[in-house]
């Protein structure tokens, strides 16, 4: 019963394979006679083929679009990147009008700094930082050809301890050179500048810092120093003239054997964000001259 019905298949096959032969050969003999035959012929192929046409011109379009949505054509990649371009002098404007929201207060105050003084102050700008401490030294962009030497201050315009505009200290010209001068800020811990006290008038030294939070240590652990007093530069060793504002006492610290007396001083300059400073000749150098 299987021999038989292997042979049966064998048998439809070759009649299918002979069937579609003859067919064949019949459409290439009537073609050349019968136009209509060979349109019927090309009907059944188009019959067969459309739909899968269909589908793929369907499916490469829908690539074509999903390509041109990712990556654009060319046309919309130059608009792309026009507009790229002009979002990013948007930006650019952006954060500078921040920049100078954010430092109204800062203009106001040294612009009536340099209003009140009558102080020949030189505008800088701050140009480079060299410690790994942001702001502990920074180079700024004049030096010796705009009469900036050693040892000259380094101040911003603030609000002082009686609400009035002051000097706030931010640090010392270290190293000068012909347009440029480094400058080493009270933040540094081997600065050492020496303070006095508004109300006791006792002394102390800073030993570092960092954005507007100063650190010094108490000469006299039984100095009389409390949370609020203002701190000024003592002009003790010629380095800082006297009485720079340097801020107000934020909390006194004593340790437990008794042997120091430590304070944190709240500047009211931010020691992370300089970008323009100035420049205060030091008057005791210009008398010593």
């Amino acid at each position: 019963m299987n021999n038989s019905f292997r042979n049966n298949n064998k048998k439809r096959r070759y009649v299918i394979f002979i069937t579609t032969v003859l067919f064949l050969i019949s459409l290439i003999v009537t073609s050349k006679g019968d136009n209509r035959l060979l349109s019927f012929g090309g009907n059944i192929v188009g019959t067969i083929t459309t739909p899968i046409t269909k589908v793929v011109y369907f499916t490469s379009s829908k690539l074509i679009d999903g390509l041109e949505f990712l990556f654009g054509s060319a046309d919309m990649r130059k608009e792309n990147a026009e507009l790229n371009a002009e979002n990013a002098i948007l930006k650019k404007q952006v954060e500078n009008m921040e920049m100078v929201i954010n430092n109204e207060e800062y203009l106001k105050t040294e612009y009536d700094l340099i209003k009140k003084d009558k102080k020949n102050y030189k505008k800088a700008y701050i140009v480079g930082v060299d410690s790994s401490n942001v702001y502990d030294r920074f180079t700024i962009d004049k030096g010796t050809a705009s009469g900036v030497k050693e040892k000259d201050a380094i101040v911003q315009g603030v609000i002082g301890e009686d609400g009035t505009i002051v000097q706030g200290l931010i640090g010392t010209v270290v190293d000068v050179g012909l347009n440029y001068a480094k400058v080493s800020s009270i933040t540094d811990s081997s600065a050492g500048v020496s303070f006095r006290t508004s109300k006791s008038g006792e002394i102390g030294a800073i030993t570092g810092g960092n954005k507007n939070n100063i650190e010094g240590i108490m000469y006299r652990t039984e100095a009389n120093v409390t949370e609020g007093d203002a701190i000024y530069t003592s002009g003790l060793g010629g380095v800082y003239p006297p009485n720079l504002y340097i801020g107000k006492i934020k909390e006194v610290i004593k340790d437990e054997s008794d042997t120091e007396k430590k304070i944190i001083i709240e500047s009211p300059v931010d020691f992370n964000n300089i970008y323009r400073v100035l420049i205060l000749k030091n008057e005791q150098e210009l008398d010593n001259e």
